[in-house]
């Protein structure tokens, strides 16, 4: 049996109103992955440059909690 056909079927054993939850859940998984789709991951210097202000921020912090 394959996943959709297992999925059909656990779903038809629930009661309505938790079959509208399941579609909800759904759809909220189907925006997720639209997000993420549209997200393209950041390069190796965008990533240096937040690396650089977080530390930039911890020694500035730390700095002041010394005092």
């Amino acid at each position: 049996m394959q996943l959709p056909e297992q999925i059909q079927q656990h779903l038809q054993n629930l009661q309505p109103h938790l079959q509208a939850e399941v579609l909800d859940f759904v759809l909220f998984l189907e925006q997720k992955q639209k997000g993420i789709e549209a997200k393209p991951p950041i390069g190796d210097q965008e990533a240096l440059q937040i690396h650089q202000q977080l530390m930039t921020d911890y020694a500035e912090a730390f700095g002041k909690l010394a005092q």
